[in-house]
């Protein structure tokens, strides 16, 4: 028994950084795209897809739930999102320490710790870029951003000097004249519409990344946490995969003395400082016929919230989402599918909803919506990427 525990022991710590911190590889969802709307996108730092050159360094997601040191606390509770992603291992803290090109420190963009996004452009044109990052050295405070595995001139060195231990938005480029940064030179062209790789990679390891955006603005400055970060919502994705799709937006319920509210721009939720449960209902204004009820929750990471579907008052089936590591979670798993059900027009559809708890906080039972899919398509519609986002 002795050495069994003892294997199981190393096997751990293999898998634990030099930094004692467990290696993200990918995101914990995999395929998040994220929306540019209007000439600007915000987007999460944790919200990467996937990352490569990671022999030397890797990103580590930090937050409440993943990898945080003492150290760490404070800064992921400023945070957007309270979540930030770091590289590590940091050997290179002071002008004292050894520096060792292509390991701790690369002028080259592309070469060390590359993390990727997923965004959707609707509009082409020069975008230029901000970062909201967190120094707290004189070896840490700089970064690479690329597109489509190409490294532009104009995103090299991105270089912050002010706001120590503070996070802090920048947008400067590092010269040989100016080394604190010249403003308006760190930018991306992006040529096409659709859905591009926005890449940043290391320039000096322990660099600590909450958020960056786009923006076509060339004189627009974000302040505090920047603008909320939009993601193609799972729920809209599923909504849309067939013509003949019935959908029921949560935001299209009633909520005046339901005790739900309207949570962003997409779900109802409950306000639990006042209540812990709530219902609504609303009429099914489409034809008759058998369907498949998909059935859209909202995972947090407070706890699962428990929710009932009812037709004409008749319970059709009860949901308890996972607990997921994100703070919020629109996905497959978050979601369920009755089948072959006759509904008809001018029924009654009713959403009961049930706050849950980790025993520390409480969930506020987000829900997205429901679909009416014809019969035999649930399940289908139901395989999309996922998405989370700060709704």
């Amino acid at each position: 028994m002795k050495s069994i525990f003892i294997l199981t022991c190393i096997l751990l710590f293999a898998l634990v950084s030099a930094n004692g911190q467990q290696k993200d590889s990918d995101s914990t969802s995999k395929k998040i795209i994220s929306l540019e709307t209007n000439g600007i996108v915000s987007v999460e730092g944790e919200y990467f897809y996937k990352q490569s050159h990671t022999q030397k360094r890797s990103w580590y997601r930090i937050s409440q739930l993943e990898n945080a040191t003492y150290e760490d606390i404070s800064y992921y509770k400023k945070a957007s999102n309270q979540g930030y992603i770091k590289i590590l291992p940091d050997t290179r803290v002071t002008h004292l320490d050894e520096v060792i090109r292509g390991e701790n420190f690369t002028d080259k963009p592309g070469q060390l710790g590359i993390v990727h996004y997923k965004v959707k452009f609707n509009t082409p044109g020069r975008y230029y870029v901000w970062v909201r990052a967190l120094s707290t050295g004189s070896e840490d405070n700089g970064v690479h951003v690329g597109i489509n595995g190409q490294w532009p001139n104009s995103g090299k060195r991105m270089q912050w000097c002010v706001g120590k231990k503070s996070w802090t938005w920048e947008s400067k480029q590092r010269t040989k004249e100016v080394h604190c940064g010249v403003p308006h030179q760190i930018y991306l062209d992006i040529d096409s519409v659709g859905i591009h790789d926005i890449q940043f990679s290391m320039r000096e390891d322990g660099f600590r990344m909450d958020k960056f955006l786009l923006t076509k603005d060339s004189v627009y400055v974000p302040t505090a946490k920047g603008p909320v970060a939009e993601t193609v919502s799972y729920f809209a994705t599923i909504a849309n995969k067939l013509a003949d799709n019935k959908v029921l937006r949560a935001q299209a319920f009633p909520t005046q003395d339901t005790q739900f509210y309207k949570h962003g721009k997409n779900w109802l939720a409950i306000n639990v400082k006042k209540h812990k449960e709530a219902i609504t209902s609303t009429n099914f204004n489409f034809e008759s016929g058998k369907y498949d009820v998909v059935f859209v929750g909202v995972g947090e990471n407070d706890g699962s919230s428990e929710y009932t579907v009812l037709v004409n008052d008749k319970k059709i089936g009860s949901f308890i989402p996972p607990h997921t590591n994100n703070m919020f979670e629109e996905s497959k798993k978050n979601s369920i599918v009755w089948e072959n059900l006759r509904i008809k027009k001018n029924d009654k559809i009713t959403i009961k909803a049930k706050a849950g708890t980790n025993g520390d906080e409480w969930t506020r039972a987000r829900w997205a919506g429901i679909i009416f899919t014809p019969k035999g398509k649930g399940q289908l519609i139901l395989d999309a990427p996922s998405s989370f986002e700060a709704n």
